[in-house]
């Protein structure tokens, strides 16, 4: 009979916060490759505002947070972020053991062997009413930025729990922030969908004249996430003033008014324009030549896997958090930060026929995916079906 600390059955809750598209493109990802080389195991995705809805006053002080975060996105604004940021602290400080009690009813309705966070602020939180359910419980952060903005952000030493760090700057804070070494591990990047690593299809003229797309001309992906951004509706003015032969995806997520907009344009160039689509569009991504979006992590990482090379605007609203992806961007010269719509557009001849962004791409081409199933199996001694990827240090 097998001893119970090898048994291969295991609950995994991967919970993740609807505060941009980031975390729940990561956690997605996360799931679907677990759930895959493990279909022994449930593996779940769960929204930290449920969670938190436990506890009523906390729950809708998060939910109004991240409403006014994604407000924030759609509008590139720089009002309050570190306001914000601050303030979500504080709350979260303040839930105390009766509290953490309220929030603990969650996970014994509904229990978890191991606990995945790919959302930062409220993880102390998280793995206290965790951990008060059930003690035995393993704790994983995943940060998903490419440094931690502030102290407390992501790393939380007075909560145990293990890191995954997707870069040396991760790295290097987890240790000054006391991060024991043995709870602290590099690997190579940030998470994103399976797909983003299958090739370039075959048929792709087929499947851009379906879409209404010259296959002769270049094509551009534009994304700025899941909430979509008006800054879209003026790059995609500027690419029309200095471009002819070119084609575009554009996605414009939940932004109903910006997808009006856009469609009601009289472009000199094919495109086709999508609203909101439930699964990452990284086909549409692999279909492209060069895209243009937000300097987001996972921005850049799905960029990167399919090999898409990126021009990204540069940040106002969101700087605080997105700056130092942008400094990766720059240094890994993967690709391109533009500051206005018409320097985005003047750009595209570079990003396209500069040969040393593709070279730059192949450099940093990474399997973190496959590192943190590998981490999670191993620590949660699941017998995998799949020999795992793994390659992480501390």
């Amino acid at each position: 009979m097998q001893a119970d600390s090898m048994k291969t059955v295991r609950t995994i809750a991967i919970v993740y916060s609807e505060a941009a598209s980031g975390p729940l493109s990561a956690a997605t990802a996360l799931k679907n490759v677990l759930q895959n080389r493990n279909p022994q195991c449930h593996v779940r995705l769960v929204n930290i505002a449920e969670i938190f809805d436990h506890h009523p006053l906390f729950g809708k002080i998060v939910r109004t947070g991240i409403k006014f975060f994604n407000w924030q996105l759609r509008n590139d604004s720089v009002v309050g972020l570190k306001q914000l940021i601050n303030l979500s602290m504080f709350f979260a400080n303040q839930v105390g053991k009766r509290g953490i009690r309220k929030i603990a009813q969650y996970w014994k309705a509904s229990p978890a062997d191991i606990v995945v966070s790919v959302t930062p602020l409220y993880n102390p939180v998280l793995y206290r009413s965790a951990q008060l359910a059930n003690p035995d419980v393993q704790c994983i952060t995943v940060p998903v930025d490419f440094e931690e903005v502030r102290s407390n952000y992501w790393f939380t030493p007075d909560v145990k729990q293990y890191y995954l760090n997707g870069t040396a700057r991760l790295q290097l804070q987890a240790a000054k922030a006391g991060i024991p070494e043995k709870e602290r591990f590099r690997i190579d990047g940030m998470p994103v969908g399976v797909c983003a690593y299958e090739c370039t299809p075959h048929n792709r003229s087929e499947q851009l004249r379906a879409i209404g797309l010259n296959p002769v001309w270049p094509v551009g992906f534009i994304s700025f996430g899941a909430q979509g951004s008006r800054n879209i509706l003026a790059i995609t003015k500027a690419l029309a003033k200095q471009h002819r032969h070119l084609n575009l995806i554009i996605m414009c997520g939940r932004n109903k008014k910006l997808y009006k907009q856009v469609t009601a344009l009289k472009l000199p160039f094919p495109v086709a324009v999508y609203t909101y689509l439930p699964k990452t569009p990284l086909r549409h991504l692999h279909l492209a030549d060069f895209a243009i979006g937000k300097p987001g992590a996972m921005t850049i990482t799905e960029s990167l896997i399919t090999q898409t090379p990126l021009i990204v605007q540069q940040s106002k609203g969101m700087r605080p958090i997105q700056k130092a992806n942008e400094e990766w961007l720059k240094q890994a010269k993967t690709g391109i930060v533009a500051s206005t719509p018409e320097t985005i557009a003047a750009a595209v001849n570079e990003i396209v026929n500069n040969p040393v962004f593709k070279a730059q791409m192949d450099e940093h081409h990474h399997q973190a995916l496959y590192q943190m199933a590998a981490f999670i199996e191993k620590l949660g001694k699941i017998n995998q079906i799949h020999k795992p990827y793994l390659h992480v240090t501390a």
